[in-house]
């Protein structure tokens, strides 16, 4: 394999790409006003905003740059592991056992240390929070979880992780619907925050890290909402936390060429995954964690024409009219198994009694019914999925060979009355005859939500440059950090993403003042 750094570093067909060569120096005399922290957050994200309070907790001068006018937030889970809600549901979550599942999922291609933060240490970072938005008349909500995996239990373990933070009389999600609650438990903690003192500077746009001739970053070069240059000094770390590089699609194709494959790019916000301060690591000798870098992509309904019912567990068939894997998998699995068929197109295929047969369908990306039967209907009628009185008239809507089409239905069909999948080995649970008019296929779509690869960072969740070597004074953490995930984005610790941002940002803000004070001692 062409080693990520030359790769990151190196030539595209277009010519050179952005992170290629350093700009000149910033000239002194446009810097218009200098400002002195202990520590600069670059990024307004979940990492940057819990990196914020927990440095500010600790009693450091803080300053957090965020070029849009807000912080950023979405979804709802938030990942720990065992804490008071755990212990109030009288649920223990093995944590051996979900560290070693979690890096082999990865085929050790991360630091199982920092993996370890998170397992160990999420637990009494979350009990910290629960008890401040307690306090604050906020809710909060321990996620149900449900394991597919019925015959061989111990195939894809599922662990309870999953932790919703929201307001007072909010409407909050069963696991099973998306109600965005994040932006208010970001707010909140943003709040807190700015009652310790640190400072948010929002329109304000990273423009360049500052490093010493190859030895300590110092600080920052941002651009104001005015337009003017200010230097923000960091007398003990410079935190990257900007985010992926989703919309950046140089670095895509560079870096992550696997999420070029989704049908469904949604940008949230616009511009917060456009990966410039990842060039500008680059550009003071920063490296980057093992290539391809990983990416999390999920079938997921409610965008446009991608609807829940293609994302349950209704039989799946290619362009050919063939099934092609076991629908039980867990969810990026299934999208990986799309990506191999013909054109990756595939459709759901269910019958008239979806709505029963969906009843059952009780995984985390699962029932219960979220879609009524006329809500297909509904959008049947508007051409956005096909519906039939017979399988072959159904196979002429989607196009796919109508002989073989028909002859996979019924082969489904005697191994779903069986109870045995004797093809791709699928909980039999969720195999249900397709025998019963109208008969319908949902087009299966898949999303993007943002890469999970990041800069070299170390256990320490330190900055390494080309050669491993660490770089004094700056330090990653959410989705810029390196060696947390790799191959994919791992489902079985619901909420894990969030998760990992807020407990490593919190640890990396105590111990960045536990350095503080080690250094005046």
């Amino acid at each position: 394999m062409v080693d990520p750094h030359i790769v990151g570093r190196g030539r595209t067909q277009k010519g050179a790409p952005i992170w290629d060569t350093p700009p000149a120096p910033f000239a002194i005399s446009a810097i218009a006003e200098t400002r002195t922290f202990d520590v600069v957050i670059v990024g307004a994200g979940c990492a940057g905003i819990f990196a914020a309070h927990s440095a500010a907790e600790q009693g450091l001068k803080v300053a957090l740059i965020e070029k849009l006018p807000s912080l950023s937030a979405r979804g709802m889970d938030n990942g720990a592991v065992n804490t008071k809600l755990h212990k109030e549901a009288g649920i223990t979550i093995d944590e051996d056992m979900l560290l070693t599942d979690l890096v082999r999922f990865s085929t050790n291609r991360v630091h199982p240390e920092l993996v370890g933060i998170w397992v160990h240490e999420s637990g009494r970072v979350f009990d910290h929070y629960i008890d401040l938005c307690r306090a604050s008349d906020m809710q909060v909500a321990l996620v149900d979880c449900f394991s597919v995996a019925k015959t061989y239990p111990d195939m894809f373990r599922q662990y309870p992780t999953a932790h919703i933070f929201a307001g007072k009389g909010q409407k909050i999600s069963t696991g099973n619907e998306y109600i965005p609650t994040q932006e208010g438990f970001l707010t909140f903690v943003e709040g807190e925050a700015k009652k310790l003192g640190a400072e948010f500077h929002y329109n304000t746009a990273c423009e360049r890290i500052l490093r010493e001739d190859g030895g300590r970053v110092t600080g920052i070069v941002a651009k104001d909402k005015d337009g003017r240059y200010v230097k923000f000094a960091a007398a003990r770390a410079v935190v990257l936390a900007a985010g992926g590089y989703t919309e950046n699609q140089e670095m895509v194709d560079a870096w992550c060429p696997v999420a070029n494959d989704p049908e469904i790019r949604t940008f949230s916000p616009k511009g917060g995954n456009s990966g410039e301060v990842f060039a500008q690591a680059l550009w003071v000798g920063a490296g980057l964690q093992n290539w391809p870098h990983p990416v999390m992509i999920h079938t997921i309904p409610g965008f446009h024409i991608d609807l829940m019912a293609g994302n349950q567990s209704f039989m799946h068939v290619n362009r050919l009219g063939k099934r092609f894997q076991s629908e039980s998998l867990p969810n990026q699995n299934l999208v990986n198994g799309r990506f191999r068929q013909p054109g990756r197109q595939a459709w759901a295929v269910f019958d008239a009694k979806y709505e029963k047969d969906h009843a059952t369908f009780e995984t985390g990306f699962d029932g219960p019914i979220t879609e009524p039967i006329d809500q297909l209907n509904f959008h049947a009628d508007k051409g956005r999925l096909c519906r039939a009185d017979t399988l072959e008239e159904l196979a002429q809507q989607m196009g796919v060979p109508a002989d073989t089409f028909v002859a996979t239905c019924k082969r489904y069909s005697e191994m779903a009355r069986n109870g045995k999948d004797e093809d791709f080995n699928k909980e039999s649970y969720l195999m249900f005859t397709i025998e019963q008019a109208p008969f319908y296929a949902v087009p299966i779509r898949s999303h993007i939500l943002v890469t999970v690869g990041g800069l070299d960072c170390d256990p320490d969740m330190q900055v390494l440059d080309v050669d491993g070597n660490k770089i004094d004074g700056l330090y990653a953490v959410g989705n810029m950090q390196g060696n947390f995930f790799a191959n994919e984005y791992p489902l079985m610790a619901p909420g894990l993403s969030h998760g990992r941002a807020i407990t490593l940002s919190y640890v990396l803000g105590e111990r960045l003042a536990q350095a503080a004070v080690a250094a005046r001692t």
